[in-house]
């Protein structure tokens, strides 16, 4: 065999191998992709001016149409949450010690009519918080390979959070258009 033909048949050996051990799924099967400390959604938009001033301007934002299911994927290897943000989220933040000066804190409101969504199906964000904190693996952990979905059903702005890697920014937004 010459040269050449060695290195390409090694290049492509080792790029199948990599891409085997990187990929958990097909990126066409979910929309937001949960890495080390962020989420990735498959694309993403500018929050608009005319957006709720309470909608953070420096965080992914996908946006979908009401009645769409939208499915978040643990790409990483460490656990994750889906929890959405709302007037209760300062609580939140003193129940994770982060200091009000810090940069995240924002009080969110789920559209009117919108029902409240975390991985676990918790009652409202305190309450994953608090069972996040207290339960050995942690509620509503999304493991690595594993995936959580919401369907929205009213149009408007939301933010959501992952319990234990808020400290570090992740957040995302959803903006749901009729």
């Amino acid at each position: 065999m010459n040269r050449r033909a060695f290195l390409a048949t090694g290049a492509a050996t080792l790029g199948t191998a990599v891409a085997g051990c990187l990929g958990r799924g097909s990126a066409d099967a979910y929309d937001v992709a949960m890495v080390s400390d962020g989420f990735v959604p498959q694309s993403t938009v500018e929050v608009p001016d005319d957006a709720p001033s309470w909608v953070p301007r420096d965080v992914p934002t996908l946006e979908v149409t009401v009645g769409d299911e939208v499915v978040w994927e643990n790409t990483g290897a460490r656990n994750h949450t889906v929890t959405a943000a709302t007037q209760r989220h300062a609580e939140v933040e003193e129940l994770l010690g982060i200091s009000q000066d810090g940069g995240h804190s924002h009080a969110s409101f789920l559209p009117e009519g919108a029902s409240f969504f975390s991985s676990g199906d918790f009652e409202n964000e305190v309450a994953a918080t608090k069972s996040f904190i207290e339960e050995l693996n942690g509620g509503g952990v999304i493991p690595p390979g594993e995936r959580y979905t919401h369907t929205f059903e009213v149009a408007g702005w939301y933010h959501y959070f992952c319990i234990p890697h808020l400290p570090a920014g992740m957040m995302g937004n959803i903006h749901v258009r009729e």
